[in-house]
């Protein structure tokens, strides 16, 4: 399926809360200036229709507002 992102978009690794490893996806719904690293945010996801167990389901990544995670807990990553 082709995937169109609205604009602005920013490529980004995201590190779930208590996950080993970061993966690729895509952050909307803030100016790119704003996006950087420990900044908190959730899954938009796609319609119930295109459901399923694979990372497909998740259309994008918006900012939550909650301050931004401890660097601690991303460094090894970073």
């Amino acid at each position: 399926e082709n995937l169109d992102f609205a604009l602005p978009y920013a490529c980004v690794s995201v590190l779930l809360d208590g996950a080993g490893l970061p993966f690729f996806h895509v952050v909307q719904g803030c100016p790119l200036e704003e996006v950087r690293m420990g900044m908190r945010v959730q899954a938009r996801w796609v319609a119930d229709e295109k459901l399923g167990p694979t990372i497909a389901s998740i259309e994008c990544f918006v900012p939550t507002g909650e301050p931004d995670a401890d660097y601690e807990t991303y460094k090894e990553h970073s």
